[in-house]
Order: structure tokens, then sequence, then C-alpha cells
């Protein structure tokens, strides 16, 4: 398996300090009523790597619809976008799944929105490399 993604990424990636920071809302594309809530750990154009408590035995493949996306600044986006697993760790010791998500079309107001975030955030990591504080 190749896992050297960072020379496959074209879009840049923004972390979130917390897994409170960023958080999101979705369904399995083929079932769609269940609403599953993830934690966001890091956001691009291309698509977000999220954590879920326990195994809910999401695989590589599987087709989701994000309904939200919140950061804790408030709403970020909340238009169904169509996503896919493309890899799955499964952290059994801490009951925590991590999934790797990647967009399959992004609507031009969700996109707008997210690069808004992303923006926000790389300003935020920006300014505390350069050790610039504001009262």
């Amino acid at each position: 398996m190749d896992t050297d993604f960072a020379e496959r990424r074209r879009h840049i990636r923004v972390y979130f300090n917390s897994l409170e920071e960023a958080n999101c809302r979705f369904a399995l594309e083929e079932q769609g009523t269940e609403i599953f809530t993830a934690s966001v750990l890091d956001l691009s154009l291309g698509g977000m790597h999220l954590t879920v408590t326990g195994n809910n035995g999401f695989a590589v493949g599987d087709q989701l619809v994000l309904t939200d996306l919140i950061h804790s600044t408030g709403p970020v986006c909340n238009e169904q976008i169509p996503m896919v697993i493309r890899w799955v760790f499964n952290r059994e010791a801490l009951s925590r799944l991590y999934l790797g998500c990647q967009f399959l079309y992004l609507p031009e107001m969700s996109r707008c929105h997210i690069a808004n975030l992303i923006s926000v955030k790389l300003l935020e990591s920006s300014t505390a490399r350069l050790g610039v504080f504001t009262a």
C-alpha cells in the first residue's frame, strides 16, 4: 500500500488544536438515516481527517454525505457534500476510529466557506510562529 500521501496532496491542509475545535455530522450514503458526529483533525479543499468514537464498521470505499461542518467560531457549511473514505485506522486502545475522507464534489458556497476557514487557520498559525500577540 502506498502511504506517501504528502507527495500526492494538492491542497493546503490545516490542523485543529483539539477534538472540540471543529466537528462535523455525516451519514452513510446508502443508509442516510443515521447521523454520525465526528471531530475534524485536519481539513483541506480536497477532504478531511475525522475521528469517531467506537468502531462503526466504516471501510475504505464507503460513500458518506457530509451534512454539517462546524468550527468553534460557528457554522462553516451545511450543504450536503459527498465524500468517500480513502483510509481507515482503528485505534482500539482509545476506542477511536480515524477516517481519511476525500470530497467527491464541493459546492461553490461550501468551497468558499472552507477556504475562508483555512485562511483564518493559516493566519493564526503564522502569527503564532512569529510570536505576535494581540491584546
